[in-house]
């Protein structure tokens, strides 16, 4: 009998200490998610310091320096171009995807990228420094 209850305690505290690496397995993963993300492009667009990009699909990927956050574009596996971002915190985590422009001039300056289930929004920076500081 006694060692019925044993194999009981047991099996419990195996159930827990699953559920439990399980549980914080997925948390590591959730918080996680702004590293990388999927956008589409369909405009020529430029980025912050220039760079233009083509109409396409893009992996971007968010550089791990917390100090000086950089937003890197990839396609088909490539690093293409990369510009420094800002990481504004929301509210509630990003429902779509969603590119903002700027099109003055008839050229599309892209200002922010919102990633779907992303809690920070990326926002480039404008091209007078003395605002970008200032956001």
């Amino acid at each position: 009998m006694r060692n019925y209850f044993r194999q009981i305690a047991l099996i419990a505290m195996a159930a827990t200490f699953l559920a439990t690496t399980t549980l914080w397995a997925r948390s590591s993963r959730a918080n996680n998610h702004n590293e990388s993300g999927q956008v589409t492009l369909i405009y020529a667009s430029q980025i912050a310091n220039g760079t233009e990009l083509q109409p396409g699909s893009y992996k971007v990927e968010l550089s791990p320096n917390a100090s000086s956050p950089q937003l890197m574009f990839y396609q088909q596996g490539k690093l293409v171009a990369q510009a420094p971002v800002k990481l504004v915190a929301e509210t509630k985590k990003i429902g779509q995807t969603e590119i903002l422009y700027n099109t003055a001039a008839n050229q599309h300056v892209i200002t922010e990228i919102d990633l779907r289930g992303w809690s920070q929004a990326v926002k480039f920076p404008s091209s007078n420094a003395a605002a970008w500081e200032a956001k």
